[in-house]
């Protein structure tokens, strides 16, 4: 009788310690989420008290397409917090948030919290949407750009019509100064216009300016798309020059 009464005081003792830690923000132990074969959608349940959280980690790569929301019925009372293991916070706890939708920074796992924001009992339904981006279909028409061994530039000689767009494609680093000016071959030629993009879609320099040279340094390491714009009424011969600086 003695020994049964021990054993319920120490399971009664453990509960209330497990429940006091949970309401003070011990961290909860991370369930780790696995997409089926084929499937880009992983839903989960829980109950949570006392300002509890739930904690899930899910491993995504760079770029891909990412979504998370939980539900708490009419009582609203759960939010996420999201952030990537190097740190990289997502929503953070003071957002009161209970959705994000966006692209990941970087191929790692994300931990997801469910946190009850007050002391009612929270019933959710957490889901989480991911699939990675499908690259565009290389474009026959784009030349790339390559440097001959020892050298940091390159020079083109191109013919572009007008109104039209020629359009190229180099490989560099970030935090590499790059260089790019363009002009057409002789002043009789009615002028070209240059732009530079990234891969990742920053607009390095716009077509809008009309300006026929850059000159900065490279946000990432990625593709950077150069393009070329006819102008006048006639077809322009034009020289392009890239330089990329070496660190």
């Amino acid at each position: 009788m003695k020994l049964t009464t021990k054993l319920a005081g120490l399971c009664a003792g453990l509960l209330l310690t497990a429940t006091v830690a949970q309401a003070q923000g011990v961290s909860p132990r991370a369930q780790r989420l696995l997409f089926g074969r084929g499937a880009d959608t992983i839903t989960r349940t829980g109950v949570l008290r006392f300002g509890g959280a739930d904690r899930y980690v899910i491993k995504l790569g760079a770029n891909d397409n990412f979504s998370v929301s939980v539900d708490a019925g009419p009582n609203n009372n759960v939010i996420l917090i999201l952030w990537g293991q190097d740190g990289t916070v997502l929503i953070s706890d003071h957002a009161d948030a209970s959705s994000w939708s966006g692209i990941t920074p970087s191929t790692q796992d994300y931990y997801i919290d469910a946190r009850a924001i007050n002391g009612t009992t929270a019933n959710y339904t957490l889901s989480v949407y991911a699939r990675p981006i499908t690259p565009a279909p290389p474009n026959q028409s784009i030349k790339r750009i390559t440097f001959p061994p020892g050298t940091f530039a390159s020079t083109v000689v191109g013919q572009v019509t007008a109104g039209n767009v020629n359009e190229y494609v180099l490989k560099a680093n970030g935090g590499q100064r790059m260089l790019v000016s363009v002009a057409p071959t002789t002043p009789s030629d009615q002028g070209v216009v240059l732009s530079v993009v990234g891969a990742d879609g920053t607009v390095l320099l716009s077509s809008m300016p009309g300006a026929s040279n850059f000159s900065g340094v490279l946000p990432s390491t990625q593709d950077y798309f150069i393009k070329i714009t006819g102008g006048g009424s006639i077809p322009t011969i034009f020289r392009l020059t890239v330089t990329v600086e070496p660190f």
